[in-house]
């Protein structure tokens, strides 16, 4: 009997353990690690090739992972490092290195204020322009500057030629016309300010507005080679996501951050220089034409000149021939352990410009950290004070002023003597009110900045899982910018001296900006892990203000550059205030990376609207559709075959206090007090709305060539626009919303790796894009845009129901006419890049812009003058006969430039070690060029032309600019 129990529990213990035998499995343990640093590389997804079966690394880069048997292969890959295949034999610990990858790097896309997404599953047509694009091959002033060619859909134009810049930014097409046309940019989740500021210059040429004074934008303070890469938003259905803010596009700005490992130091200098890019030139007299088109006594004057010289003033050459050095300096270094991570640099950058005595330079300092504080919190830091000056001098629009050298060139004779004689003193200009080397050596027009940016992120994960994860992000920043701008014109200038001698203007601006974020973060993972949905809720918080004081100062005492040493003194101030809040939520699913959807919407509020209570709401949606990822996909050679389509709604609010009646100063009976002037409020104004349709495809081919197509539609309604009231309603304006207009456009981009050969590789892209606009809704009767021309005699942008947004208008013969377009019927760019023999890259970037007209008034001042160097032409003596309307100054405004072009020499590393050992890693030597050369047949210094700055509707009317330069550049790189 005990024998036959024994034999039973054998029996039974065998029947247990049977399935546990069977259902046998193996364990593999071991540690991810970054490659060089041998840093832990966290959440790194771990699967077993070929199955679902899988993990992830925790923080440390640890990970355990059960198998049914060995050996197996493991797939280990994550976004930002090259993907690892790895033979696995025994269940030992193993250990895995990982490189960091830049180009899995730019795979990745913004798609939400907390999200991002592989770009090969974005359903948006999002541009991206990486650090080597942007800077790589020769020196940029500013960020938007560096951009020309480089994105599709984006009409860039420079506003002027001075350094520093000054850039109008459209992204499809004009959003507003009386609102914001430039995008809004945010730099490392901060709300960056990009404002143009007036300095007072106005008061003392004549011009007609602030923004005729040939300031800069602001964003010209960043240094552009502390940039890792740029997102552009360019319409509704991808910035829906930022409301209100986002109506003419977004530029998402991700600075360089510090990686693990050793620390590691970069050195950069570039030396170049600042020459004029297209000269005009004398009009070729003669001493009979002197006299046909003056007299007798001119033309006495032009041969004493002639015989005394051998040959004529030329104040083209002394003004714009000024050879400008160029000086840029960098130096960044970049490292970290498993839970700090820092980038921190400094640059300078010195800029001369072609017209002597004037410049601009930038001090930048950065720091950049990352740290987690354990493994449910880490935290981000940016930081970034910026020193810069400018000297711009005077150019553009005036009114008898004697200042801009476009106005004092144009009327004066060339054999005038206007230089100093032994005692300094400048002699009077008998053609017109301004001797222009004394401007130049005397007059002063000047801005200085101190600015800092500081950005924060806080990241908190609330829970992981297997299929959830939860996080909770804060992030934002504060943008203060202090500027300081200095305008002085000495009493002795031709023009003062009869009337208010001496001018002083200076203005001390104060600008605030702080936007914040509380976001939500759901992350889950269901179907066995074939379906990933991310969502998102949070809300959003920005303040802005501004404290623009401007004092000035007329009747000068001599030698005096202080407003209270003046006769007449005035002091205006502008103060603002503004404030968004906004709550958002946004849902992503992607199912086997063959399907990707989004749904999102956002209600916002601000001050700035009618009722600053009122929520307005903002749509989007969008759907990616990955048929390579399908089963059934059996074309090897084609990689990708992505549709896509989006819809989007995205806001822009009325002028801060267009909404509000207004009140302005009285003197009754003796007592201040305030009296109702003449703008009448409107409390139902609402915010112009953009809603946006757009459609793609993009294609990929054996895995060298990309094809990105896209159509859109943008329907911009409810602009806020002025009309005139009755005098019976005791005010005179009212501020409503008045129209709509649309715009539409087709993108295309296509980019291939043609070459990859081991001594020889060739890269290349072509981009092609346009836009038409039409405003289809007009409540007021057609009329001429203020402040964006000069009236229907010499021509205006015009605004008419039907017509495009960007027309210009002028007089003919008795009737409105439209005599042009400033909108360009299409734009292309050409890039290559080659690397030869391993060691040289060569690059180029050509840019074609068909079509588009500008009204060049720069060349009515000079007919007007007798100046123009065409008129000893029969085509000249033509013109001079024909009306002087805007039919007689549009001229077409195409061209084709080589924007940037660079040849670099890497020395070889083996060189390098022997020379320096382990001191110096790589060493780098180039030369390049921006705009160097230009074909076009525009009349003036150059096609890209705008004297009202870079807001509302500008560009393509010219009057007296600072030219366009090009620059030559050498370089030297060194990493340490």
């Amino acid at each position: 009997m005990k024998k036959q129990t024994h034999h039973s529990k054998w029996m039974l213990l065998i029947l247990l353990m049977l399935p546990v035998v069977f259902m046998a499995q193996e364990t593999i343990t071991g540690r991810v690690v970054i490659q060089e640093s041998g840093v832990g590389a966290a959440f790194m997804n771990v699967i077993e090739d070929g199955t679902k079966n899988g993990t992830a690394t925790d923080i440390d880069g640890y990970f355990t992972l059960s198998v049914e048997k060995l050996p197996v292969k493991l797939k280990i890959f994550a976004l930002g490092f090259s993907e690892e295949l790895v033979d696995v034999t025994t269940t030992g610990p193993i250990t895995v290195q990982v490189e960091e990858s830049s180009e899995s790097l730019e795979e990745v896309v913004v798609t939400g204020l907390a999200s991002s997404i592989k770009r090969s599953n974005l359903a948006n047509a999002v541009s991206t322009v990486t650090a080597e694009e942007l800077v790589g091959n020769t020196g940029q002033t500013t960020v938007d500057g560096a951009l020309y060619g480089k994105v599709t859909g984006v009409n860039i134009t420079s506003s002027s030629g001075a350094p520093g810049g000054g850039f109008a930014l459209r992204l499809r097409g004009v959003s507003s016309i009386n609102g914001n046309n430039q995008p809004l940019v945010i730099v490392d989740g901060v709300y960056v300010n990009n404002v143009e500021i007036p300095s007072g210059l106005r008061f003392a040429s004549g011009g007609n507005a602030g923004n005729e004074e040939n300031s800069s934008n602001r964003l010209a303070d960043l240094d552009p080679n502390d940039i890792e890469n740029i997102e552009v938003l360019k319409g509704s259905s991808a910035a829906a996501i930022y409301g209100q803010r986002g109506n003419a596009g977004v530029v998402i700005i991700t600075t360089k951050r510090g990686k693990g490992g050793r620390t590691k130091i970069s050195f950069s200098q570039d030396t170049g220089i600042n020459v004029i890019q297209n000269k005009l030139g004398l009009r070729p007299w003669t001493a009979q034409s002197v006299e046909n088109t003056f007299n007798a006594a001119e033309r006495a004057k032009y041969e004493a000149t002639i015989a005394a010289n051998g040959e004529l003033y030329d104040y083209e050459e002394e003004i714009y021939g000024n050879t400008g050095f160029i000086t840029d300096t960098r130096l960044s270094a970049t490292g970290g352990d498993e839970k700090t991570k820092f980038y921190v640099g400094g640059s300078y950058r010195d800029e001369e410009g072609i017209i002597k005595n004037t410049g601009f330079d930038r001090l930048s300092l950065r720091a950049n950290i990352d740290h987690r504080i354990s493994d449910v919190f880490d935290f981000t830091s940016t930081t970034n004070y910026v020193r810069s000056n400018s000297s711009r001098s005077f150019t553009g629009n005036e009114n008898e002023g004697g200042l801009s050298y476009g106005y004092t060139l144009a009327f004066t004779r060339p054999w005038v003597n206007l230089y100093p004689d032994a005692n300094g003193a400048y002699p009077n200009n008998p053609n017109y009110s301004g001797n222009p080397l004394f401007v130049r050596d005397k007059a002063k027009n000047e801005d200085s900045n101190n600015r800092i940016i500081q950005g924060f992120k806080l990241n908190t994960k609330l829970y992981t899982g297997d299929k959830n994860r939860v996080r909770f992000v804060v992030n934002g920043g504060v943008d203060y910018l202090a500027n300081e701008t200095y305008v002085y014109v000495p009493e002795t200038h031709q023009a003062r001296i009869d009337g208010q001698a001496g001018f002083i203007a200076q203005g001390k601006n104060n600008f605030t900006q702080f936007n914040s974020q509380a976001i939500g973060v759901w992350d889950h993972t269901g179907l066995e892990g074939d379906l990933n949905l991310t969502t998102q809720l949070g809300v959003t918080y920005l303040k802005q203000e501004g404290n623009l004081v401007n004092g000035r100062g007329y009747d000068l005492a001599a030698g005096q550059t202080n407003v209270d040493q003046s006769v007449n003194q005035e002091i205006d101030q502008f103060k603002s205030s503004e404030e968004d809040f906004g709550y958002f939520s946004q849902i992503e699913a992607n199912y086997k990376d063959r399907f990707i959807a989004t749904v999102g919407y956002r209600l916002d509020k601000s001050s700035r609207n009618g009722d600053p209570n009122k929520l307005y709401g903002f749509p989007k949606a969008s759907l990616a559709v990955n048929f390579n990822n399908f089963d059934f996909w059996t074309l090897e050679a084609v990689n990708q075959f992505k549709f896509r389509t989006a819809y989007g709604e995205t806001g822009n609010p009325a002028a801060f206090g267009a909404t509000f009646t207004s009140l302005a100063t009285a003197n009754i009976g003796g007592s201040l007090g305030v009296s109702v002037a003449g703008l009448k409020g409107d409390p139902d104004v609402e915010p112009e709305t953009a809603s946006e349709f757009e459609i793609g495809l993009d294609i990929g081919l054996f895995n060298r060539i990309s094809l990105e197509a896209t159509y859109y539609y943008k329907n911009v309604r409810d602009l806020i626009l002025s009309r005139s009231l009755p005098a019976s309603s005791g005010f005179t304006r009212e501020t409503t919303n008045l129209a709509d207009l649309e715009n539409k456009g087709v993108e295309l981009a296509l980019r291939g790796d043609i070459l990859t050969g081991e001594n020889f590789s060739w890269n290349t892209g072509v981009q092609f894009y346009l836009n038409r606009s039409e405003v289809t809704r007009l409540d007021v009767p057609a009329f001429a845009q203020p402040g964006a021309g000069f009236g229907t005699g010499l021509g205006t942008f015009y605004i008419e129901e039907g017509k495009p947004v960007t027309q210009l208008v002028g007089s003919v013969d008795g009737e409105l006419t439209q005599v042009g377009n400033v909108e360009p019927d299409f734009q292309m760019a050409f890039n290559n890049s080659l690397t030869l023999f391993k060691q040289w890259d060569v690059s180029f970037l050509l840019q074609w812009k068909e079509g588009g007209e500008n009204l060049n008034l720069s060349r009515f001042l000079t007919d007007l003058g007798q100046t123009t160097p065409d008129l000893e032409t029969p085509e000249g003596q033509a013109r001079l006969d024909s009306p002087a309307n805007a039919v007689r100054f549009v001229e077409p405004a195409g061209y084709v430039r080589l924007r940037e072009a660079s040849i670099y020499y890497r020395i070889p590393r083996k060189n390098i070690s022997s020379i320096f050992g382990d001191v110096i890693s790589d060493v780098k030597l180039g030369v390049s060029g921006r705009n160097l050369f230009t074909i076009t047949d525009y009349s003036s210094y150059d096609p890209e032309v705008s004297v009202n700055g870079g807001a509302g509707l500008s560009s393509g009317i010219e009057v007296a600019p600072f030219p366009s330069s090009k620059q030559y550049y050498f370089h030297l790189n060194v990493n340490f």
